[in-house]
């Protein structure tokens, strides 16, 4: 059996060997450092449907392991060819966010915390469990906790060498790895480039993001998505890079990731799409874990944001949809896009549609879009 700091040398240098960016050691302790922020964003409404409200767990590893003792912390860096970005002013084309295009970091990162547990256990008896994404703990404050980065006023990880642009991965165990937590000594400073360029005025500045305001997170958001925000959402299908772009610490060039989709796809591909290649190319990413819909209704929306008039072709193309809400969301893209010629889409819309609801949506549009050209001809 190695001593902590043998062995946590042990598991730096083997995590090295399989590629693992950068790894750190906290404490279980309770994380009494986010109970104020938990309850604040309750309160505040910031928080969204996709996030636990069992702070007991939150707060409390031994809720989940009944000895934990403490984490293994590992980041993956990461990055997209600038090639990438060839058809990013296209407007029959959509956005994806560049966490979500290449292999799913979930089964990236799960590899090697996989690895890693099972060196651990070879060296000293030890119970783990390995988390990505989907745990009961707050993974920034664990990483931060590590000493892997601080937390920036937009509420994301930001290590000193690689940005935000880090994944996050970890393995709690009943193993003691470290006695003490590291303190952070850098943070965001007068810097507010996120908060002034975030779309929807979702970042508050205090490292807190009103979620429901989020792209990131009303991309994958199953729900209704009110008019104002739909038009704010530009060609995004999935994801939101913008507080990424802006932020002073991602100047630097991570190891790109191959990508296994296009960054901008096109609008009509990925409404046509089969379910088995949806399967094999979205669904190999981040991007494919809500399903197609949500993505087909997405791009829907882009197109209805797009000002171009060759969207009233591609959305012809699908009007007859076997989905209910996605006819929907065909007709509100039809009304955004405000082009008269969108008038006889709709009316032939009408004459295959049964559902009352969807009529009276159709005639409402319709009413809309003769008034406002019958003023533009005024």
């Amino acid at each position: 059996m190695e001593n902590g700091k043998a062995l946590q040398e042990a598991l730096i240098a083997y995590s090295q060997d399989i590629g693992v960016d950068a790894i750190g050691f906290c404490t279980a302790a309770p994380f009494f450092e986010i109970e104020d922020c938990l309850y604040h964003r309750e309160a505040q409404g910031y928080m969204c449907d996709l996030e636990s409200k069992d702070y007991k767990r939150k707060i409390y590893p031994q809720q989940t392991m009944k000895n934990a003792k403490s984490f293994l912390v590992i980041l993956e860096a990461y990055d997209v060819h600038n090639k990438n970005h060839d058809h990013e002013d296209d407007k029959l084309r959509g956005h994806i966010s560049m966490t979500a295009v290449s292999k799913d970091y979930h089964n990236i990162l799960m590899e090697k915390l996989e690895k890693l547990a099972v060196f651990l256990k070879s060296k000293v008896p030890c119970e783990t469990m390995a988390f990505v994404d989907i745990s009961p703990f707050s993974d920034r404050a664990i990483a931060c906790r590590a000493g892997l980065g601080f937390i920036g006023k937009n509420a994301m990880l930001i290590h000193k060498s690689y940005g935000s642009k880090v994944f996050i991965g970890y393995v709690l165990t009943d193993y003691a790895l470290c006695k003490e937590d590291c303190k952070g000594t850098i943070d965001c400073g007068t810097c507010h480039k996120c908060v002034e360029a975030c779309p929807t005025q979702a970042i508050v500045g205090d490292k807190n993001v009103n979620c429901n305001k989020c792209l990131s997170y009303l991309t994958q958001h199953k729900g209704h998505i009110a008019a104002e925000v739909k038009n704010k959402m530009g060609k995004q299908i999935y994801g939101c890079d913008v507080c990424q772009i802006v932020c002073p610490y991602n100047k630097v060039r991570n190891k790109v990731l191959e990508p296994i989709i296009t960054p901008y796809p096109e609008h009509e591909s990925l409404l046509s799409i089969s379910n088995k290649v949806f399967k094999d190319t979205y669904g190999k990413t981040a991007s494919g874990w809500r399903g197609k819909k949500i993505l087909q209704r997405n791009s829907i929306i882009a197109l209805g944001n797009s000002s171009n008039k060759e969207a009233l072709h591609i959305l012809e193309k699908i009007m007859d949809d076997p989905r209910a809400d996605i006819r929907k969301e065909i007709i509100d893209a039809i009304w955004r896009l405000g082009f008269s010629d969108g008038i006889s889409l709709l009316n032939k819309m009408k004459t295959c549609e049964k559902d009352i609801t969807l009529l009276k949506d159709m005639e409402k549009a319709i009413a809309g879009l003769q008034e406002k050209h019958r003023f533009m001809e005024g």
